[in-house]
C-alpha cells in the first residue's frame, strides 16, 4: 500500500508544484484589501489552475485521481490562513475550496472528453482522400482457378525495354486504368 501512494505522489508531483506556486505566489500581487487583482485570481486564475492541471493529468495519465482535485482547495486553504483571506469569511472561503475541488474535478472529465487525434490522423479526419494505393487482393494459392476464367489479353503488344522511360511506364499504367474505368 505504501509504494502505490508513493507511486501516485511521484505522478502528481509536478502538478502538486504548479498548483503550490500559483496559488501561494499569486496572493502576494492581492495586497490587504479587496480589489480588482483579489477577484482576478479568486476567480480567473486559481479555477483554471485546477482545471488546467486536471486536464492535462487526465490526457498524461489517461486515468482520474481525487488526490488531485484536493490538491488545489487544499493550497488555498493554506494561502487564505497565510494571508489573511478568512478574515473576510470563512463561508467564503469554503465555497472557494467547493469550486476549486470541482473546477479540478471537471478538468479530468474534460480531459476524458477532448480526444484530438495525434499527427497525421488529426489532418486525414479532416480530409477525406482516397487512398492512391490498389487495393490488394488475398488469393489463395491452393485453390485452383475456375474453368470459366478466361486471362485478360492486352489489345496491343507492350514491350518495354531500355529505352523506356518512367513517362511511358506511366503512360502504359494510365492506359490500363483508363480501361478499366
Amino acid at each position: 500500500m505504501n509504494d502505490k501512494l508513493e507511486k501516485t505522489l511521484k505522478e502528481l508531483l509536478p502538478y502538486i508544484i504548479i498548483t503550490a506556486i500559483i496559488f501561494l505566489l499569486l496572493p502576494l500581487f492581492m495586497g490587504k484589501g479587496e480589489n480588482a487583482a483579489t477577484y482576478i485570481i479568486q476567480i480567473g486564475a486559481f479555477p483554471l489552475t485546477a482545471l488546467g492541471c486536471g486536464f492535462v493529468y487526465k490526457r498524461q495519465k489517461k486515468h482520474n485521481n481525487l488526490i488531485l482535485c484536493a490538491v488545489a482547495p487544499l493550497f488555498y486553504a493554506i494561502s487564505a490562513l497565510l494571508y489573511g483571506m478568512w478574515r473576510t469569511s470563512w463561508i467564503t472561503v469554503l465555497v472557494y475550496m467547493v469550486a476549486y475541488l470541482l473546477c479540478g474535478w471537471l478538468g479530468q472529465m474534460l480531459g476524458d472528453i477532448i480526444k484530438p487525434a495525434k499527427g497525421r490522423d488529426a489532418v486525414k479526419s479532416f480530409i477525406k482522400k482516397p487512398s492512391q494505393r490498389a487495393k490488394r487482393v488475398n488469393v489463395e494459392e491452393d485453390r485452383k482457378p475456375d474453368e470459366n476464367f478466361v486471362a485478360e489479353d492486352p489489345e496491343e503488344n507492350v514491350t518495354l525495354d531500355t529505352s523506356t522511360t518512367s513517362d511511358d511506364i506511366e503512360a502504359i499504367l494510365n492506359e490500363i486504368h483508363n480501361r478499366k474505368s
